[in-house]
């Protein structure tokens, strides 16, 4: 190899070492762009979707309506940032009831569930109550007055004993993570940051069915005022309505997954809501909701909302204002930011630079 020939293939290569720098510079620039970018959408959040209703957060009270399939979850926070769940769910839901929780509990920078409700022990509100205990912090929980098999014997009250499984694990969960229990009955009131607490049923002692021993109970704050139900029966309507108590509402969590067995028309006649709010599992085995119930709420004028077909979403309320919100998707699709960071690597790299002309 002559001279001329080492002098050329020394210029390549410095040609070469040149253009590897200068692309991985441009390089460096698009990938901290992006990362820029990251970090304005707050990490993670840029990439993955949330899962809980963010846009009520500064609200002054809100009520997510969690979906968690076929059961019911409804997560009241307060104004002075109290939180209150009520009911848990189906056991197979557990993941996706602390899931969001956890984000949510994270999004308001909150620690805690101050107020757990039980409403009835049937599983399907029941059944996320060991994997949230073991989660998170509990501070009281309002239970039915029912015993779970675990129990039977514990107490002088002469209530009956469930052989639900899903229903003795909630309960001892309870026990095991020294939360502090209570068991529901009408006349339990309470305040939290000006909000209104009370507890008006169940009214009986005892039930033939387990659905009527559910916790109803009414939140009002700056002259609205909400209503659950659980999955109380015409019995317990009639039984509300017998004692005198105010049902007329805003916003009504309708009883039974929208079952024919309650929100009779004699109860709409009172509760009058302006949004019903119906937790279901999307085409389940048992045909909720049912038609003459959505029927008899639209003809009343309620706005009805279904997290089969919603998913989970909240109802705010602000200066006096109700407002429903839902959840919100990334104001960027991740997909397009990589497409257009790919193309600007793979340009970058396909440029030839000039060669040097020495």
């Amino acid at each position: 190899m002559n001279a001329k020939d080492i002098k050329k293939n020394i210029n390549y290569v410095k040609n070469n070492k040149v253009q590897i720098l200068v692309k991985a510079v441009l390089s460096a620039i698009v990938v901290l762009a992006f990362l820029l970018v990251f970090f304005l959408f707050d990490g993670l959040t840029f990439f993955i979707p949330p899962t809980v209703v963010t846009e009520s957060k500064d609200c002054d009270l809100e009520v997510n309506f969690i979906d968690i399939g076929q059961g019911d979850a409804s997560l009241v926070r307060f104004p002075n940032d109290k939180l209150m769940l009520i009911d848990t769910g189906d056991s197979s839901e557990s993941d996706s009831l602390v899931s969001y929780i956890d984000e949510y509990l994270s999004l308001h920078n909150l620690t805690k569930i101050d107020y757990l409700v039980l409403t009835h022990p049937d599983a399907d509100h029941v059944g996320g109550t060991k994997a949230l205990a073991e989660n998170f912090e509990i501070e009281i929980a309002y239970r039915p007055k029912y015993f779970s098999a675990s129990e039977e014997g514990l107490y002088q009250n002469d209530y009956k004993v469930s052989s639900s499984q899903t229903y003795d694990n909630a309960i001892s969960s309870l026990y095991s993570n020294q939360v502090v229990i209570n068991f529901s009955e009408s006349g339990i009131s309470f305040n939290e940051g000006g909000a209104e607490v009370e507890f008006l049923a169940p009214i009986s002692e005892s039930y033939s069915n387990t659905n009527n021993y559910s916790a109803v109970i009414k939140i009002s704050y700056e002259g609205k005022s909400f209503l659950f139900t659980g999955d109380a029966e015409s019995l317990v309507e009639r039984e509300l309505i017998a004692s005198g108590a105010d049902l007329d509402v805003d916003v009504l969590k309708v009883s039974h997954h929208g079952s024919s067995s309650g929100t009779s028309q004699e109860f709409l006649d009172l509760t009058t809501p302006l949004y019903a709010c119906i937790s279901v599992g999307a085409d389940n085995s048992y045909g909720h909701p049912d038609s003459d119930v959505v029927n008899r709420l639209t003809a009343r004028g309620s706005e009805v909302y279904m997290t089969s077909a919603s998913g989970s979403f909240a109802i705010g309320l602000t200066s006096g204002n109700l407002e429903v919100y839902f959840v919100s998707t990334s104001p960027i699709d991740f997909t397009i930011v990589i497409v257009v960071a790919g193309v600007l690597l793979i340009l970058i790299w396909g440029i030839k630079l000039p060669k040097s002309k020495k």
